[in-house]
């Protein structure tokens, strides 16, 4: 477990953007060392940039999670940089909202491969580095999606419930290992993640969007919040008032939670 984050060497993929850029931010201010992943090689170089001037080391690493011997290679980059890794995050997703009908298959593995395979990736190629030391910490980002389902969300919700089962069981693996094993609940956020995304049309994606814009909690709270929480190594996070209601219902009565998903498709539109 990690519990504390100065001097400490943490990995984020999908760092560019979003929840990855924030979680990047509040960790440097607390005089993290940063290894940063994403496909995006601008975003990553605009990322590095901001955050040199607070005194800790950053490195960046372009690479596809959804790829093993490109995360391998990256392991291998931040073995060279930074000797070490003490935090995994792994952020990186791809959205999806697209019947199932008629989304092509290749579209559907693409998904599966960033947003699931990418976690397992990023962990096996990380937790040799945590092993070591008998101490770490793993963070894996869900969503509402790895407890119910929405119409339109095969493919992202497949993948996040994968996320969950994984986390969930490796957390148990590792229970006396020293490395701790979190799930992240972050909350409805207003990211690049939807307009960046795979999407049936653009209406659709438009409404998801400024769906996302009037709900979406701010994410440099959610930073703060999730990295507060992690130093006690919870097997879950849950943020925001959406997500506690849905969670609890989803608990109590999931024919109920279904339904009001159902519902909630319908008023949404997307």
């Amino acid at each position: 477990m990690v519990n504390e984050y100065s001097d400490k060497i943490a990995v984020i993929t999908g760092a560019a953007n979003g929840l990855g850029r924030a979680l990047a931010t509040e960790l440097a201010g607390r005089k993290c060392h940063l290894a940063l992943v994403d496909t995006d090689e601008v975003g990553l170089e605009k990322v590095r940039e901001k955050l040199v001037p607070s005194g800790v080391t950053v490195t960046v690493h372009c690479a596809d999670v959804g790829s093993e011997p490109a995360i391998r290679h990256a392991a291998a980059e931040i073995e060279d940089s930074h000797g070490s890794v003490h935090l995994v995050i792994n952020n990186a997703a791809v959205s999806a909202s697209f019947p199932f009908a008629d989304m092509a298959g290749t579209e559907f593995e693409r998904v599966v491969r960033v947003n699931f395979y990418g976690v397992v990736y990023g962990c096996r190629a990380f937790l040799p580095f945590l092993l070591k030391h008998a101490e770490g910490q793993i963070l894996n980002v869900a969503s509402c999606f790895a407890w119910l389902g929405y119409p339109g969300k095969t493919a992202y919700a497949s993948s996040k419930g994968a996320v969950r089962s994984f986390s969930e069981s490796l957390r148990l693996e590792l229970a006396s290992s020293g490395v701790g094993v979190t799930l992240l609940y972050p909350g409805p956020l207003s990211t690049g993640l939807v307009r960046n995304g795979i999407c049936d049309s653009e209406s659709r994606r438009n409404r998801e969007e400024q769906f996302l814009i009037r709900r979406g909690l701010p994410l440099e709270r959610v930073a703060r919040r999730c990295l507060d929480k992690l130093l006690t190594n919870p097997g879950r996070i849950v943020l925001g008032l959406d997500y506690f209601l849905l969670d609890t219902v989803a608990r109590l009565s999931p024919r109920l939670a279904a339904s009001a998903m159902a519902l909630a498709a319908a008023r949404a539109g997307f």
